[in-house]
């Protein structure tokens, strides 16, 4: 008996399977996000206007040069502030955790835990383990309901792996 799995809502793609609070967030954040993205890019969109007869570049960037000056300071002020400011926190980091491997992989799980942890019987635990191709079947309890073990396909006569499989049986 095969069972399909649940179905996942997409809430990427499915706003409308999100709340109406967390819809209005994502709606605020993305227009503050669009205003501060055109902000950064006005005296670009300025250049390309007067390119075009818009007056804006003209009055915001040659008639007050001093002006410019000053926002093209106050912003490599902030780049250089932000700059020293991650430059810093890498180095703490490197320093702190430099060879120092604190990320271990999980003991394996022996066929009994697996077997305690599903509820079969330690047979079939075993059979999980030795088998390559096994088909495992779950209810939506995550309980397993069925396991059905596949056939291993039969390697090609003459290939690679047949001829190193046969060497290693007759030493």
């Amino acid at each position: 008996m095969k069972h399909s799995r649940p179905r996942l809502p997409e809430l990427i793609e499915r706003s409308d399977l999100q709340s109406p609070g967390k819809r209005r967030v994502g709606q605020i954040v993305s227009v503050i996000a669009w205003m501060a993205w055109i902000y950064l890019f006005t005296p670009i969109i300025a250049l390309i206007g007067w390119a075009f007869g818009v007056e804006l570049f003209q009055r915001y960037i040659l008639d007050d040069p001093v002006g410019t000056l000053r926002a093209v300071q106050v912003y490599a002020l902030v780049i250089l502030i932000a700059g020293i400011v991650f430059i810093g926190w890498a180095s703490y980091n490197w320093f702190r955790f430099h060879n120092r491997e604190r990320r271990h992989a999980p003991p394996p799980v022996s066929p009994r835990e697996l077997a305690r942890r599903f509820c079969i019987p330690p047979e079939e635990a075993e059979e999980i383990e030795h088998r390559r191709i096994v088909t495992v079947h779950f209810n939506e309890d995550a309980e397993i309901i069925e396991i059905v073990p596949e056939e291993e396909p039969a390697l090609p006569r003459g290939s690679d792996a047949a001829t190193s499989v046969s060497g290693t049986a007759e030493r």
